[in-house]
């Protein structure tokens, strides 16, 4: 199965462990990579990972969330890596993001100076 990898154009052909497990499709892969792109620790390639992401059984219902998640560490310092994150199912741990109340922060009200 050739894939056309959405960074550099260039078809990638997808073997090995893929025939037992049910394959992304295009779109799914797409909405992965744009997740791991935002990732700040990873270091595998975007098959090896998606492999890794497709043991789960429920990846499918996990995958359009995923770039929903707001991943905040208190400690910048450790940042698992990507694999850790997909292997430990970090991303239960997390919520959604925020709606803001204040998009544009806090606003000097003039009126009442």
């Amino acid at each position: 199965m050739k894939i056309k990898c959405p960074h550099c154009d260039k078809m990638i052909e997808k073997t090995g462990s893929e025939s037992k497990q049910k394959n992304p499709t295009d779109e799914e892969l797409i909405e992965f990579d744009i997740f791991r792109d935002s990732w700040r620790g990873k270091k595998r390639g975007l098959l090896t990972e998606m492999d890794n992401f497709i043991r789960h059984k429920d990846w499918r219902e996990i995958l359009p969330m995923l770039n929903k998640l707001y991943l905040d560490y208190e400690d910048q310092r450790y940042i698992p890596h990507f694999q850790t994150f997909i292997n430990q199912r970090k991303w239960e741990m997390f919520g959604t993001k925020p709606k803001m109340s204040k998009p544009y922060g806090e606003e000097l009200d003039w009126r009442r100076q």
